[in-house]
């Protein structure tokens, strides 16, 4: 996946949130929602960081937590039963976004697409 797609907003200590591409600077803002709305306006989404799901101590197969800021803001897991078998659930935690898509790139799409939007205040389609 092209990294164009994707850029990563972070915290920049006294200054805001800085979106970059790469090891590039793209631009600073105050506010968090200012950067998503920059990557948003560039045709991207932001670049969430992704752990194995813990439950009970234990980490579950096929099943991954995204975060932005450590915080947890969604969660993708493969469906191993039922006729929805080998397919790929997502949901975000804040604003009831989800979805079933056919592989866990495009889980891992849907998801950063709707976090982003979220984040942003933009309207989700």
């Amino acid at each position: 996946m092209p990294a164009a797609d994707r850029l990563t907003v972070r915290f920049a200590y006294q200054r805001g949130f800085q979106v970059v591409d790469g090891s590039a600077i793209l631009q600073t803002f105050e506010k968090q929602d200012e950067a998503f709305n920059f990557v948003l306006g560039r045709g991207a989404r932001v670049w969430l960081a992704w752990s194995r799901t813990v439950i009970g101590g234990q980490t579950a197969p096929f099943d991954f937590a995204a975060a932005f800021q450590q915080e947890k803001v969604a969660r993708i897991l493969k469906m191993m039963h039922g006729p929805a078998a080998g397919t790929w659930f997502w949901t975000c935690d804040d604003g009831g976004a989800c979805g079933t898509v056919e592989t866990n790139d495009e889980a891992v799409v849907g998801v950063e697409r709707a976090s982003t939007q979220r984040i942003a205040g933009a309207d989700l389609r």
